[in-house]
């Protein structure tokens, strides 16, 4: 009788910062949280929580351990993005190839031009609206002959979160980063044409033309049309030079 009671471990109150790490990494993985979104301060998420700071502290910790979260010094707290924290060093080692890059446009080509089809399907209004104002943001930077690449980067990142597939608006944040300098330097250059910068909006208006109209295989053509056109000028500028 002795040696079964042996196998019984007393049942122990859990604590606190646990429920609060299960709480945060369950909103990262159902995509309530999504990679980049910073986590409100400290003291208004355990007032929120209803939870001590200290709690919270730890529990935040055990996140950023984990790869779920990182801390900016002076910023706060962010989501990471699951598949940039799992491919770790032998991706950064491949991206100091010079061919690598087209590599990663490519596939980006293959993944945003299912993203729209699906966006397109899914989307909801609230989302097409934020896509319409980034689509603005872009017309005004157009006619101001500025890059404008933040609200080009808003406008490709809304349609990814539009699929509503977790997976995937972690794996498009992940290949934005890995491109986000190459993407910043092709905007600039071909914005030194005017006829570039006007036939990039008319591409982005294209694209959420058809989301808005609920057309999966306009979208699909649309992104593709684009997504194209970037990958032979990224072709045009980094190709090495004969």
């Amino acid at each position: 009788m002795s040696q079964t009671m042996e196998m019984f471990e007393k049942i122990k109150p859990k604590r606190i910062s646990d429920e609060i790490y299960k709480q945060i990494k369950e909103l990262i993985l159902s995509g309530k949280l999504q990679p980049g979104q910073k986590l409100p301060p400290e003291r208004e998420l355990a007032a929120n929580m209803g939870v001590s700071r200290p709690s919270l502290r730890e529990a935040i910790h055990r996140l950023e351990a984990q790869g779920f979260v990182y801390n900016v010094q002076g910023s706060g707290t962010f989501v990471r993005s699951m598949t940039q924290n799992s491919m770790g060093i032998a991706i950064d080692e491949f991206f100091k190839r010079d061919e690598s890059i087209f590599d990663a446009v490519e596939m980006r080509k293959v993944l945003e031009t299912w993203a729209a089809r699906i966006a397109a399907e899914r989307a909801t209004d609230e989302e097409i609206a934020q896509m319409e104002e980034y689509l603005e943001e872009m017309r005004i930077a157009c006619e101001q002959t500025q890059v404008g690449h933040e609200p080009d980067a808003s406008f490709h990142s809304t349609i990814s979160h539009a699929t509503h597939n977790v997976l995937l608006v972690h794996i498009m944040n992940t290949i934005h980063h890995w491109v986000e300098q190459v993407s910043f330097e092709v905007r600039s250059r071909m914005f030194q044409d005017p006829n570039h910068h006007n036939l990039l909006y008319r591409q982005h208006r294209a694209v959420f033309e058809a989301i808005r109209d609920r057309d999966p295989e306009r979208a699909t053509l649309a992104m593709l049309d684009h997504m194209k056109y970037i990958e032979d000028q990224t072709r045009k500028i980094f190709s090495p030079k004969e």
